[in-house]
């Protein structure tokens, strides 16, 4: 599956996804291309490639909780959402 887009992650986030934990929104610090919600997205970290995985908000929704809390969703996005940018079973390493 080709990717639509890139989903790029702090260090810590990379780290988290090594310990095969879910991507929070918190981790994130960019999002790039166009895609939809269920479509390929790769994960990127500082030192490069992390994953492929499933993208859980689409692009723009993925923009505005970018960086945010778990808690902060609801507000960002006008309603409530899912807690993980990416969950961990929608994802390969």
């Amino acid at each position: 599956m080709k990717p639509k887009g890139r989903i790029v992650v702090d260090a810590g986030a990379a780290a988290a996804l090594g310990r095969g934990k879910s991507l929070l929104p918190a981790g994130v610090t960019a999002v790039e291309g166009d895609f939809h919600r269920g479509e390929t997205v790769e994960i990127i970290g500082p030192t490069g490639p992390l994953a492929k995985a499933l993208a859980g908000y689409d692009a723009s929704e993925a923009r505005l909780i970018a960086g945010c809390q778990s808690n902060e969703i609801e507000a960002r996005l006008g309603h409530s959402g899912r807690a993980v940018m990416v969950h961990r079973d929608d994802m390969a390493m």
